[in-house]
């Protein structure tokens, strides 16, 4: 791995979903929309830690092919070499079945109609889960 004045010129990019795939690449850059915006990552960055409900994920592998992702639901992790994101589902643009998406979403509103105001907590599970639901379809389109 080539380097800059103490900084390499590549990161290595570690995806893995709860739904069994996973990316394993050499990177010169990735950018991610994580839940408090966009980021963007070159090798040498300092490590931060990051959620996301549902965003993009681009990176340029280290022969220049630029790929796209969708991410849903997890976390990123980064270090001056490396970036880890786990996630419970990774998508191919355009792959995010929007219909049974929003099935998921009608079926989480009925649970939170049903719940009485004194369940805060489950309120707010429900209703998390409903915003990220509807942020992935958003995506999806």
């Amino acid at each position: 791995m080539a380097t800059v004045k103490g900084i390499p010129a590549e990161m290595d990019l570690l995806i893995a979903s709860s739904t069994g795939e996973h990316i394993e690449a050499k990177v010169k850059e990735v950018y991610i929309e994580t839940d408090d915006g966009d980021l963007g990552i070159l090798p040498g960055h300092q490590p931060e830690f990051y959620s996301v409900g549902a965003g993009f994920v681009k990176f340029k592998d280290s022969e220049g092919n630029e790929v796209t992702k969708i991410l849903f639901k997890g976390f990123i992790q980064i270090e001056p070499d490396i970036v880890r994101i786990g996630v419970e589902d990774l998508y191919e643009p355009g792959e995010i079945n929007v219909e049974e998406v929003g099935k998921e979403i009608a079926e989480l509103k009925e649970k939170l109609s049903s719940l009485s105001e004194e369940e805060e907590e489950a309120r707010r599970r429900l209703e998390s889960e409903i915003e990220k639901r509807e942020s992935l379809i958003r995506k999806a389109r």
